[in-house]
């Protein structure tokens, strides 16, 4: 993967360190806020994605929506802005890596382990869904793990990128008309007819995650 941002650069407060992981939108750094002295993640728009003011708007909500949740299976939000046209996130840095790497690296979960998992991430979208949010792109990608403490057998997880939510009874969309938001693998019927969600999609969602972990893979499997 190209890094726009090589270790050592700086963006605002934030040295980065190494490159976590990229996607179609943002890269996810690990970096050190140099003011409070702390490591964080640091996410980053993709250069030129900027340009897509679709893009630009859905990277601006996603930090503001993440906040107006509390719960202690959603990953903090420390900052947002932006800096000489960079848009950033810094986030708390979770180092456990995300289910996604948990399945490759281990295989299915046993049902015990997985039930532990997804009720933690159930009580995250309760409470997201509590306050009228709609995460939209539930995935093993997005379920991180933090390092195990003493008890290396129980899995504390945390629900990350909120970079496609949505607010029910928010008046404005965040994305054209028809234009599909999500995982294909994971997304509800009526998300996929770009129809009005509710929570419901986010539960169906949840649904097929069990599914992979108890399996292996999703319970549909197709590009379209």
């Amino acid at each position: 993967m190209n890094e726009d941002f090589p270790p050592g650069s700086r963006v605002a407060g934030y040295r980065i360190e190494a490159l976590l992981g990229a996607g179609g939108m943002a890269r996810v750094y690990r970096a050190h806020e140099v003011g409070l002295d702390r490591p964080v993640a640091l996410k980053i728009l993709v250069p030129g994605r900027g340009a897509d003011e679709d893009v630009r708007r859905r990277f601006i909500r996603e930090p503001r929506d993440a906040a107006a949740v509390h719960h202690r299976h959603i990953i903090t939000v420390y900052h947002a802005g932006e800096e000489r046209g960079v848009l950033f996130i810094a986030m708390e840095l979770v180092r456990g890596g995300d289910l996604q790497q948990l399945l490759k690296r281990e295989g299915v979960l046993r049902p015990a382990r997985a039930a532990a998992i997804i009720s933690q991430v159930a009580s995250a979208l309760d409470a997201a869904h509590a306050v009228g949010l709609v995460h939209r792109d539930v995935k093993p990608a997005n379920i991180l793990l933090d390092e195990p403490g003493d008890d290396a057998d129980a899995d504390f997880v945390l629900l990350s990128d909120f970079g496609v939510s949505k607010q029910i009874m928010r008046s404005t969309t965040l994305t054209r008309s028809g234009q599909f938001v999500g995982t294909f693998e994971f997304a509800a019927p009526e998300q996929l007819r770009t129809a009005e969600v509710t929570g419901r999609a986010d539960q169906y969602a949840l649904a097929c995650v069990a599914y992979q972990l108890l399996t292996g893979a999703p319970p549909f499997k197709g590009a379209n």
